[in-house]
This record gives structure tokens, C-alpha cells and sequence, in this order.
């Protein structure tokens, strides 16, 4: 396989490994149960935008996250819709999906990845009470063997840690906000 040399795209330290899974209760009770691993921040909800192969895809899942070091573990279940996630779901089972990345500035990363040839799979945009999570998956897994991701998390625009401790927080106010009907 042709690449171009990427070098806008030198990568930050590995800050995320991502997991595809049917049922994320089941998983998040098995990691901390075997493994110790937890607390979690579970999220439920769609991304505003999320775009792939150039159009417009809407979905729903749960997102779990939780620290393994300084590696944060995210669980995805998609519950509805279609997306790159399900696809992968479909023809390789649960399993790593992606290893990620935390950066400054996505749009900046982007456009490396354009220069360097590779093509963008994913890109979307979640936000809920005032944290926002900007995200590309990059095509890389026939040359690298995994999808590399870029993230750019904000809270209401300002650079914010996605350390589980903080994500707890966040997570309790949005269940608390779920229960009383708001979305």
C-alpha cells in the first residue's frame, strides 16, 4: 500500500483504547469484577453530527468509559442505526475498534491526514451538558492494523481532561437530567 509521510501527524501519547461491544453492562461487570477496572462513566445518547463516506448518518448508542492507568478504556454499543461501529460489530464481533488519540486541535489533524493520503472514516461531533467531543477515525487499519483516532474534547470550548474521575461527575448530572425527562 502508497502513503505519503504524515508529518502533521505525530501522534500524542496513546490515550485511548476503544472497544465494540453487544451489551455494555455485561462488559463494564466484567472488567471491574476481573480486572478491577472502574469506575465508569456511562453516557447514552447521538452524536449532533456524524458523517461518513461524505453523508449525514444518525444513531444511537452507549458509551462507557473508565482508566486503566493512564489509558482511558471506552465501551461503544450501538442500540440503533447504522454506523462504522455496527458495521464492525457485524463482520468482526466485539473487539478493539480503535486506539486513540487526545489532541488540540482536530482540524489541524485532519487536514495532515489528507496531506498524508489517508482517507477519513468517521467524523463526528457529541455534546451534552456543555462537554463536546469532536472525533475522526482515520483509515489506517490496512496499512497500521487498527483505526487511529483523533479527539478533541471541550467544555463549553475551553480544552477539558477526559480523565474518568471528571467524566463521573459529568455522568451522574446527565443520568440525573435523564430521569427528569430533559435530553
Amino acid at each position: 500500500m502508497r502513503y505519503r509521510r504524515g508529518k502533521g501527524l505525530k501522534v500524542p501519547r496513546l490515550g485511548q483504547v476503544g472497544v465494540i461491544v453487544k451489551d455494555i453492562d455485561e462488559t463494564i461487570d466484567y472488567y471491574e469484577n476481573v480486572f478491577g477496572i472502574g469506575p465508569w462513566a456511562v453516557f447514552l445518547g447521538e452524536p449532533v453530527m456524524c458523517v461518513e463516506a461524505g453523508g449525514q448518518i444518525d444513531f444511537k448508542g452507549k458509551i462507557a468509559m473508565a482508566q486503566a492507568g493512564t489509558v482511558q478504556i471506552e465501551l461503544i454499543q450501538i442500540l440503533e442505526g447504522r454506523s462504522a461501529h455496527s458495521e464492525f460489530l457485524n463482520r468482526s464481533g466485539e473487539g478493539i475498534h480503535h486506539v486513540g488519540f487526545f489532541v488540540n486541535d482536530i482540524s489541524e489533524r485532519i487536514r495532515a491526514a489528507k496531506v498524508a493520503g489517508i482517507e477519513i472514516i468517521q467524523h463526528g461531533l457529541l455534546k451534552q451538558l456543555g462537554v463536546s467531543i469532536e472525533y475522526v477515525y482515520l483509515d489506517t487499519t490496512a496499512s497500521g492494523g487498527v483505526i487511529m483516532e483523533f479527539i478533541q474534547p471541550r467544555f463549553l470550548g475551553m480544552p477539558f481532561p477526559m480523565k474518568t474521575p471528571l467524566l463521573r461527575v459529568g455522568a451522574s448530572i446527565y443520568e440525573k437530567y435523564q430521569r427528569l425527562g430533559f435530553k
